[in-house]
């Protein structure tokens, strides 16, 4: 099998025979696998390589046989849909490989509002400003929810109200101790645990915009974080939870329950704007009444966060009087301390 040349892609049948089989997690040899799929043993190891190149780890090894590292949930619709019995999603479109469930939103303009669209891994993901992104195959949920707006201005603190969105599904799930570190990264036990990114295309009749949601739920994907050296201390997982259950870490009732609740957000967020969040963003603000430091290469500000204005901006108390930051790209911390989840990696879309 060839590597992926194209934006997004969905393992083939023989792709999907091999990681059933595989699936038991014990080894099997390259001529079981071969009888079993009815293909040759040249055709395995190229199937092997190639689920290895879309970030699944399949491993040989000799006189044994292929074995995945881990065996993985993976994403499936018809899932999702029972975690959504009473609710309804226009359309929802799973890939195994993808450069990034943001963009895939942004070249399909026709998609219909709230469209879902989740990826397994992805080759091009980003963080905010550019940051590093790292992801292992089916470890997070990742996805991308479509949006319109009548115009730009009326965006003015949506990635905010996602944020505020994700953690009041992950309190739905049973995971209790979640917070927000302006503007919109969430945090469980005092670690970040999910990024989001918000990007958007002027159209004609308005705006179309991709709001991407990228939450960690399998430690071994920190794991390979400090393999390659990225890992963060202040990066988390939902398995470490002392609130985890075999029930809250499934892949697709984290997928759908998140979905519920940042649909819900998005259409009242449409029509009254920030202030439909506003209550729940001060009681999960991790930083407020505390002394923080926000900085970029240009700039440093210090003071005693006071929460965020209207529209999203930091507000900010210092010697100088109330100061209002609406820069997104600056760091957060408090004062004389690393900024938490400011390594080179990224968890966000």
């Amino acid at each position: 099998m060839p590597v992926v040349k194209t934006p997004e892609q969905c393992f083939s049948a023989n792709e999907n025979h091999l990681l059933t089989i595989l699936s038991d997690g014990v080894f099997h040899s390259g001529q079981d696998l071969a009888d079993a799929i009815g293909v040759s043993r040249t055709s395995v190891s190229n199937m092997a390589r190639h689920l290895n190149d879309s970030g699944l780890p399949v491993f040989p090894v000799k006189r044994r046989g292929y074995a995945l590292e881990y065996v993985p949930e993976r994403i499936s619709e018809e899932l999702v849909r029972k975690f959504l019995p009473d609710a309804f999603f226009p359309m929802m479109v799973s890939f195994d490989v993808i450069d990034s469930t943001n963009l895939y939103v942004l070249r399909h303009p026709e998609l219909p509002d709230y469209a879902l669209v989740s990826a397994e891994y992805q080759k091009g993901g980003r963080g905010r400003v550019g940051r590093q992104y790292f992801n292992l195959y089916a470890s997070q949920v990742m996805f991308s929810c479509a949006v319109r707006f009548r115009e730009l201005g009326s965006m003015q603190g949506l990635s905010i109200a996602a944020g505020v969105a994700v953690a009041r599904g992950l309190r739905d799930l049973g995971f209790r101790d979640v917070g927000i570190k302006w503007p919109n990264d969430v945090y469980l036990a005092g670690a970040k645990l999910c990024g989001i990114l918000v990007e958007s295309t002027a159209r004609s009749e308005g705006v179309f915009a991709a709001v991407g949601i990228g939450v960690n739920v399998r430690k071994v994907f920190l794991e390979r974080m400090a393999e390659k050296g990225l890992l963060d201390q202040h990066i988390t997982a939902l398995e470490f939870s002392e609130d985890a259950t075999p029930e809250n870490l499934s892949r697709n009732r984290i997928l759908a329950v998140l979905y519920r609740n940042l649909r819900e957000v998005l259409r009242q967020f449409a029509r009254d704007g920030l202030s439909c969040v506003r209550q729940d963003y001060d009681a999960l603000d991790i930083f407020r009444g505390k002394e923080v430091t926000l900085r970029n290469s240009a700039e440093e500000y210090c003071g005693i966060c006071q929460g965020i204005s209207s529209g999203g901006a930091l507000l900010l108390s210092t010697g100088q009087g109330l100061r209002q930051i609406a820069a997104g790209d600056m760091s957060l911390r408090l004062s004389d301390e690393r900024c938490p989840g400011d390594s080179g990696a990224e968890t966000a879309l």
